[in-house]
């Protein structure tokens, strides 16, 4: 049996199917929506558009970024256990391609007005000032395109056109090619060696610190920077499929305290001797789990939006981002009146919430115009 998916933000499926799945000798929970989670999601977004803003807000983007990966992996176990186990013919080549359909219309629309406006400012000096430079610049936007259009970050080379969100999203795509495929080729033996092997070397990496945000090289995206927490991700879903995880939650009281020291501690100590990456599978728990206090309190469909719109900030916040700055804070600090910073936060907010609002919708429509269409 196949459930319908649709994919947001790096979270690659959310269910609409009441049953239950039966796989491998244990019981899968049905591939529910949970809204709590497209909640956080969209909390994360906003705090990396804002880093890229120039803006900090707790708990930073190199562990909002690395908490996306560990909600991937547990969407993407999620995925492969009810779906894909022990089923033939679905290979790790067929779900990145789920995901990258699932991805790619948003992607794209955000990508092209990105690139519009990066190349109208470049006509623009063009024409104010004619040169060779300022040609070469045009060939090299038009250059750089051809990567981001086939979801691949330049290995070696940090561009001044680049969607933030490829280097993200490639890495999410190469990560989640190799997991899966691990998790098809010898499901076992990638949870007892693999997975906490993968663990242990990222947490050595954090803890010596080794830069996981410089750039190595083709490999280092889905290795050092997405593997690992996508197999924290792994485990975490695995968990809940034992009867460990059932025992864990009979003691409520002691299990929703652990839940709310998770989510207080994500925003103040994340990035204290990397405890997110335990803090995050705590709390994914605690959203999974239908009884917790996090569930109840957040697990509502008022929030069923937040997953889309969590997709459309991400991937629209650096147009935003730098129109902003460039056109007009940028401008003002120059004539020596710089805006105060609450209205400048405030402005970009409502900005790029009302242009996210405006492309989720843009999407969904033609989303739906496809699907009519295929059943014409």
């Amino acid at each position: 049996m196949t459930p319908p998916y649709s994919s947001v933000f790096l979270l690659t499926i959310s269910p609409k199917s009441p049953k239950l799945f039966l796989s491998y000798g244990f019981e899968v929970a049905a591939m529910k929506r949970i809204y709590s989670i497209d909640l956080y999601k969209l909390v994360f977004a906003y705090i990396i558009a804002f880093f890229h803003y120039g803006t900090t807000i707790s708990p930073g983007p190199t562990a909002a970024v690395q908490i996306f990966f560990i909600l991937s992996g547990f969407f993407l176990a999620r995925k492969y256990y009810a779906r894909s186990h022990g089923r033939e013919g679905y290979t790790q080549w067929d779900y990145t391609l789920d995901h990258v359909k699932a991805l790619y219309p948003h992607y794209l629309l955000s990508l092209g007005m990105l690139f519009g406006y990066n190349l109208a400012r470049a006509l623009v000096y063009l024409v104010k000032d004619p040169s060779w430079e300022a040609l070469q610049d045009i060939f090299l936007r038009l250059y750089e395109l051809i990567p981001e259009l086939t979801l691949l970050h330049t290995s070696h080379t940090w561009y001044d056109p680049l969607n933030y969100p490829l280097w993200q999203i490639s890495a999410l795509l190469i990560a989640g090619y190799f997991v899966y495929g691990l998790l098809c080729h010898n499901e076992k033996l990638s949870r007892t060696l693999l997975f906490p092997a993968a663990i242990l070397m990222i947490q050595s990496l954090l803890s010596t610190g080794v830069d996981i945000w410089g750039n190595y090289g083709l490999f280092f995206l889905p290795l050092l920077r997405a593997f690992g927490p996508m197999c924290i991700g792994v485990l975490a879903y695995y968990f809940t499929t034992l009867p460990y995880y059932k025992s864990l939650t009979k003691h409520r009281f002691a299990f929703n305290l652990a839940v709310l020291y998770a989510l207080v501690s994500i925003f103040i100590y994340a990035e204290y001797r990397n405890i997110f990456l335990v803090t995050t599978v705590v709390l994914l728990w605690g959203f999974w789990e239908e009884r917790s206090w996090v569930n109840r309190l957040f697990n509502h469909r008022i929030f069923r939006f937040c997953g889309d719109l969590s997709l459309a900030v991400y991937m629209n916040h650096a147009l935003v981002s730098r129109f902003l700055l460039a056109r007009v804070y940028i401008p003002l600090e120059n004539a020596g009146t710089p805006a105060p910073l609450w209205q400048k936060n405030a402005v970009y907010f409502l900005l790029l919430t009302a242009c996210s609002v405006v492309t989720m919708t843009m999407v969904a429509k033609w989303k739906k115009w496809r699907r009519q269409k295929a059943v014409l």
